[in-house]
């Protein structure tokens, strides 16, 4: 249930993320009308992306160089993932600048992801020590 959980976590973060990267590259290039098929799209790029976080990344995080090569290798094959899916889907040329539009999107979209995670998980820290010490304060 636990990974299940994880799952529609990062299902969420990751589409919504995916949705702003997508509305801001439409604002730089000028694009005014999106096509119905790319809403589809960005569903299944997010659906597809959560599973491979749900199943590359850990549910503890620990520290150090292992976790820094950990995500390193997560962005790698989120990138090559995405590629491929933005090269069948339309959403880029394979070429360079293509490769690399992808690759800072993605780096955005995590960034992203990574930011309203810690905001959230903070702030749900933050309530679970309220509770805590409130309780305890009343103990005494």
């Amino acid at each position: 249930m636990k990974r299940f959980l994880e799952f529609v976590k990062w299902f969420l973060y990751i589409t919504t993320s995916v949705l702003f990267v997508c509305a801001a590259n439409m604002e730089i290039s000028g694009t005014e009308t999106i096509n119905s098929n790319v809403l589809w799209q960005i569903l299944l790029s997010g659906f597809i992306t959560a599973l491979i976080t749900v199943f590359l990344r850990p549910l503890e995080y620990g520290n150090g160089i292992g976790s820094i090569i950990r995500i390193i290798i997560h962005y790698i094959i989120l990138c090559v993932v995405m590629i491929i899916f933005g090269c069948q889907v339309g959403w880029m040329s394979f070429n360079f600048a293509g490769i690399v539009m992808m690759t800072v999107s993605v780096a955005v979209v995590y960034l992203l992801v990574y930011c309203a995670g810690y905001w959230i998980d903070k702030k749900n820290a933050d309530e679970i020590n309220r509770k805590l010490k409130s309780r305890y304060i009343n103990e005494d």
